[in-house]
């Protein structure tokens, strides 16, 4: 009896330690700030990794998603917006995929709007019909994020003083270009960059030489078809004859077919534009570059985060994929390195990530660290909305 009575106190004071502890941890959770982050921080990495359980529903109510339109400088715009309908007032983030081929009802980009909801943000996708659905730049979009990002911030179920921005690609360039907009750069109180460029023509030349190239550097790269498709209309606009787009268009947009007599055919010009789409010595391509027309150049100027990063008052988050194929990672460093003097930003840069779609190939213990960097990343972000 005197052995069991011992036994019984050596079992019952770990279990009083495991009780407090496990005390302590839901008082920390529950009533900290710190504690409410971290939690829904873990839960969102969950959500949105390629692992089996989703435990983010248990703790959070059902988000609603409600197709919304808004005045722009010329039409009407158009979104989705992801938020916990129960008369909260909470921060909210606006999205741009940009060029993104992934459409409003695809499955990632309802997790994701979805995840961001439970995760305590009401979500505003922006859409753009002209970058989404042709596989096109359309500067006029940076303005309409502008007007999209009034619109959220007006809503009376957000904090109008918690409102940030975010972006993947060619989206988390202009959302850059957009924060950077005297009308609301007081206002942006985070930016999330995903896998951005830094400057429009740096990265034109990289595509048009296929290389990488970062401090001096230069690594072979197999650019992937969306990101030259787009460029490819970039350049190819910039021809007046419309025979001529034509013909380039068939060539290199796969609509169409072109003889050997076209090509032959084509202006001096349109020859500059096809050797740029065909590949090219770097050197070459800058020389080809100072030749297109400057209201081209111009452009590349308006739309490159290179140009305005100066005038970005918001706490910018920086990612990017090691192995993008999209956009080359440098990308993403040299912007880091453009805001380094201020201190106000952190660089996560991470594996098996293809911008809204976070992978698995690496197997689990590589999951485990990419998921780590994606949860003090995120950690981040979500404690703007705690």
């Amino acid at each position: 009896m005197y052995l069991i009575r011992s036994v019984g106190k050596w079992l019952w004071r770990p279990l009083l330690v495991v009780v407090g502890l496990g005390s302590i941890l839901v008082i920390f959770v529950s009533f900290t700030a710190p504690g409410r982050t971290g939690f829904h921080t873990a839960l969102f990495v969950t959500q949105v990794l390629d692992v089996g359980p989703k435990p983010q529903s248990w703790f959070t109510g059902e988000p609603q998603r409600q197709e919304v339109s808004y005045p722009q400088a010329t039409g009407t715009g158009l979104a989705d917006i992801y938020r916990i309908p129960d008369g909260r007032q909470r921060a909210a983030v606006l999205i741009f995929l940009g060029a993104n081929a992934a459409g409003r009802d695809d499955q990632d980009v309802l997790n994701l709007g979805n995840a961001l909801a439970r995760a305590g943000f009401v979500t505003m996708f922006h859409w753009s019909p002209t970058m989404a659905l042709r596989q096109n730049i359309d500067p006029d979009e940076i303005d309409n994020l502008v007007w999209a990002f009034k619109y959220l911030k007006s809503q009376d179920y957000v904090v109008g003083d918690r409102v940030g921005m975010g972006g993947f690609c060619v989206g988390a360039a202009f959302a850059l270009v957009a924060s950077a907009d005297p009308r609301i750069r007081d206002e942006v109180l985070f930016l999330n960059s995903f896998g951005s460029y830094f400057d429009a023509r740096d990265l034109l030349l990289q595509i048009s030489s296929r290389s990488r190239i970062y401090e001096g550097q230069s690594t072979p790269w197999d650019v992937d078809q969306l990101t030259f498709k787009v460029f490819a209309n970039e350049l190819i606009e910039t021809i007046h004859d419309p025979r001529e787009q034509k013909v380039l268009r068939a060539v290199y947009m796969e609509i169409g077919q072109s003889t050997q007599a076209d090509m032959g055919s084509l202006s001096p010009h349109s020859q500059q534009v096809s050797e740029l789409l065909d590949g090219t010595t770097l050197q070459r391509a800058e020389e080809i570059y100072e030749s297109l027309p400057e209201e081209f150049q111009a452009s590349m100027r308006r739309i490159s985060p290179s140009t305005h990063v100066g005038d970005i008052k918001a706490r910018l988050m920086i990612m990017h994929d090691r192995d993008d194929r999209l956009v080359p990672a440098a990308e993403s460093r040299r912007l880091a390195e453009s805001v380094k003097h201020r201190g106000d930003y952190r660089y996560t840069e991470v594996l098996a990530f293809e911008h809204v779609r976070p992978g698995s190939e690496g197997g689990v213990w590589e999951l485990v660290k990419e998921g780590a960097k994606l949860y003090r990343h995120m950690y981040g972000i979500i404690r703007q909305s705690m």
